[in-house]
């Protein structure tokens, strides 16, 4: 029990703070960057993910024209919507004749996934960039998403998603301290060799390359993860900027958070041979401690919590640990029941709505209600 309790102590510390420490010790070493050139210019088509976005559909075609990339096409990925979507982006290709943007519509309401796969079968471009219909783009991000395509083996290339910051809202805050972090860790493993995992919001990948996924799937798991078994490159640029708002309530935060999860046992326990090092290299090191870890993480706490109760009589140390891991879940508790906007609760909490919502997706996957569609927090589109 005691070698449990230290194996996953050591697991649950080490991804959240060593593993970063250790890339930044890496990144003083290495010192690489990652190519670009912004003179290549192909056709791109820009496929933008859209369920019932009335709220923000408008405003997002107008962000993407207002880029400064000189050819390219649009295609709205209309998830079946029930809303007034098709009829807002009607309007506005009406109006702005200019530009080439079509909308392609699902047969059936099956999700992101399936829209985008449609949505590629039509498009004309060399290079796809994706997009959600609420996360808007720098002028220049589509630029810079296409100028990391500099070598053949590079097949996916996400680009930056900054939350708006809101000092006022939580959830806001609790995010944004954890995104900042993902980020830096994501550069230091691209400009190494390859990235983990890349982002749902801002992302591009040669049409050639586009592969089709379980459609409960995310490309941003699922691409560079094929990038990285088949000895091919998935990067990220930082300068390839989207801005979006981070949930305002708990609620929708947690919602999203168990959205990420919906393939959480499939990530844990298939495609194992991703974590053989001697094959894979930087990408198998940065797979098991970035992805794999994290996936484990709410499991871990459960299995540390267990064995520190059984190792109570064995010492003071597990004693006092035992108390610990109390107060701190306590702290969580008085978070949640207050709404307090003090960080000595909420990021207790914050941090422990992401291990329940972790709990919740592996279950929802057992029990075979994972599913491709989602409910879209509210709150990010207003």
């Amino acid at each position: 029990m005691k070698i449990v309790f230290y194996i996953v102590g050591f697991a649950i510390f080490y991804a959240m703070i060593g593993y970063p420490i250790t890339l930044m010790i890496l990144d003083k070493i290495m010192k690489r960057k990652n190519d670009k050139d912004l003179s290549y210019k192909p056709f791109v088509s820009i496929i933008i993910s859209a369920y019932n976005e009335e709220k923000v559909i408008e405003r997002k075609l107008e962000n993407i024209t207002e880029s400064t990339y000189p050819h390219y096409e649009v295609i709205v990925a209309n998830d079946a919507s029930s809303d007034r979507t098709v009829e807002i982006c009607q309007n506005f290709i009406n109006n702005h004749p200019a530009y080439d943007i079509k909308v392609n519509t699902v047969k059936n309401h099956l999700g992101k996934t399936n829209a985008q796969d449609e949505a590629v079968d039509v498009a004309k471009g060399e290079i796809i960039v994706f997009s959600d219909a609420n996360s808007m783009f720098k002028a220049d991000a589509i630029d810079e998403l296409v100028s990391y395509f500099t070598d053949d083996d590079i097949i996916y290339v996400c680009g930056s998603l900054i939350y708006a910051k809101d000092d006022d809202i939580a959830s806001a805050v609790a995010e944004n301290s954890y995104w900042d972090m993902e980020l830096k860790m994501r550069k230091i493993e691209s400009e190494i060799a390859t990235i983990a995992a890349g982002n749902g919001a801002i992302y591009a990948c040669r049409k050639s390359d586009y592969r089709r996924y379980n459609l409960v799937s995310s490309h941003d798991y699922e691409m560079p993860l094929y990038a990285g078994i088949n000895h091919m490159r998935a990067l990220y640029n930082p300068k390839a900027i989207a801005l979006e708002k981070a949930g305002q309530t708990s609620k929708d935060e947690f919602k999203r958070k168990v959205r990420m999860q919906r393939r959480i046992l499939t990530n844990i326990f298939t495609n194992l041979r991703r974590l053989n090092i001697f094959e894979y290299g930087w990408f198998s090191f940065f797979h098991f401690n970035h992805k794999t870890l994290r996936f484990l993480q709410a499991f871990n706490h459960i299995v540390l919590f267990v064995a520190n109760l059984a190792l109570l009589n064995e010492g003071d140390f597990y004693r006092v640990f035992f108390l610990i891991q109390v107060a701190f879940f306590t702290l969580a508790g008085i978070g949640k029941l207050t709404e307090s906007k003090s960080k000595v609760f909420y990021f207790p909490y914050y941090y422990t709505m992401m291990m329940a919502a972790q709990l919740k997706g592996g279950y929802n996957e057992a029990t075979g209600k994972s599913k491709a569609t989602w409910e879209k927090a509210e709150t990010t589109r207003s």
